[in-house]
């Protein structure tokens, strides 16, 4: 059974909100996933729903809509187009992803080749695999509405040599991509870890 109500709080950034019923009783929980339409729903949109529960028994809206679309209207779930918005071209995004590997590759190999270091060379695929696996598992907790991977344990991991996992699950999960002061430290890490090895091979290079 549908049931009438209006999105009493929507938190684009993170893709969720709170649908007020109009008969009354508690809020339900609202995920981007779960919204039907031509459009991402706004703060006092009128909305129909129906009421589902997650895991944990908690109410939580399911297919849902404005009130003058169909439950037949397609999903919105995705990124919105919008001036301005990351590259879009796989190809492009593949290339960018190849050069910022370029410098810590071979930094990590000439390391491994002079005898000083193999710990780059291990430490940024494992990092990667478990910075990736992180993005994951809070996508999915963000889809369910159970709980978070804190945005300051993503830095870490990404800081510790992570940041080419995450690189590749922002892209893939389409998660975190659009929320600026999520994107700016990441790109500070990004941007820490080709500086540190600018300066390792400037150091290679003037001690040959």
């Amino acid at each position: 059974m549908k049931n009438p109500g209006v999105i009493s709080r929507w938190n684009d950034d993170k893709g969720f909100g709170f649908i007020r019923p109009t008969a009354g009783g508690d809020e339900v929980f609202l995920h981007i996933s779960a919204f039907r339409g031509d459009r991402r729903p706004q703060t006092g949109d009128q909305v129909s729903f129906i009421v589902g529960k997650d895991t944990q028994g908690r109410l939580r809206a399911e297919k849902a809509h404005l009130d003058s679309l169909t439950i037949d209207e397609p999903s919105v779930h995705h990124e919105p187009r919008r001036e301005g918005q990351a590259v879009r071209n796989p190809r492009v995004k593949f290339a960018i992803f190849l050069a910022l590997c370029t410098l810590p590759t071979l930094g990590s190999l000439r390391l491994l080749v002079a005898g000083l270091s193999v710990w780059p060379l291990l430490i940024y695929p494992v990092a990667s695999l478990l910075t990736f696996a992180l993005y994951w598992d809070d996508k999915r907790s963000a889809t369910r509405g159970s709980w978070r991977t804190s945005e300051s344990m993503l830095h870490l991991f990404e800081l510790l040599g992570g940041w080419p996992g995450a690189l590749i699950a922002q892209q893939k999960f389409r998660h975190k991509t659009r929320k600026v002061s999520f994107q700016v430290p990441f790109w500070l890490i990004v941007l820490a870890h080709q500086a540190f090895w600018v300066l390792m091979a400037i150091s290679l290079w003037g001690g040959r």
